[in-house]
């Protein structure tokens, strides 16, 4: 696997700047450490509550499952609850997923991405800092994800839905492919806003697309 390239990267928590401080050298070694195997990983960005993650991890310990969210209380559930109930396949980091991606996941690397309701941005102002998928991001998957490998991404808004289509539409190693879904490890559990969709009756877009090679 060869080492992501260094680029600086605006988002948040200082994006990029964050990673350039001494004292996440350590955070990013855990990671590369976590990604050295031959087993399945799945990523899964903006994990919330962690309901998802968590089920994942549990129920399917053939694979390592990593959960990466800016918000430290999240965060910090999550790696209690790994820890309460032994799960050693479980990491969970708070970090902007963009940086992690673009300068600290080797290529090849992750066998599912995944980015469920990502916060669409509403002030031109919070564009850069908000948004996830965008071109780069996409490319950036792409880039890490193994051959075979899955990007799962879904949004109820349909602004974002249609910049999704478009940023997806740039990249031509990825496929459109809704039987990729299959290849996910199985969960039941509903993260929390796929759970308010489904009582309200909100339609979901969802895209699957899957890595060629």
């Amino acid at each position: 696997m060869t080492t992501a390239p260094s680029r600086d990267i605006a988002g948040a928590l200082g994006g990029s700047r964050l990673f350039a401080q001494p004292e996440h050298a350590r955070l990013v070694a855990q990671w590369r450490a976590f990604l050295a195997t031959s087993r399945p990983i799945l990523l899964e960005i903006g994990f919330d509550h962690g309901r998802r993650l968590t089920h994942t991890a549990a129920h399917h310990p053939d694979w390592r499952v990593a959960g990466i969210e800016v918000r430290r209380r999240r965060v910090d559930e999550a790696k209690a609850w790994a820890a309460e109930h032994g799960l050693p396949n479980l990491l969970a980091w708070r970090a902007d997923a963009r940086t992690v991606l673009a300068t600290a996941t080797p290529a090849g690397s992750l066998s599912v991405i995944e980015a469920l309701f990502p916060d669409p941005w509403v002030d031109p102002a919070h564009r850069i800092t908000r948004t996830l998928v965008d071109p780069s991001f996409v490319a950036d998957a792409a880039r890490a994800l193994r051959p075979g490998g899955v990007l799962h991404l879904a949004t109820d808004v349909d602004d974002y839905a249609a910049n999704m289509r478009e940023a997806l539409e740039t990249e031509p190693s990825l496929v459109l492919d809704p039987t990729a879904a299959a290849l996910r490890p199985r969960c039941e559990a509903l993260s929390r806003r796929e759970w308010r969709c489904a009582q309200d009756d909100i339609p979901i877009h969802r895209f699957w697309l899957r890595k060629r090679g």
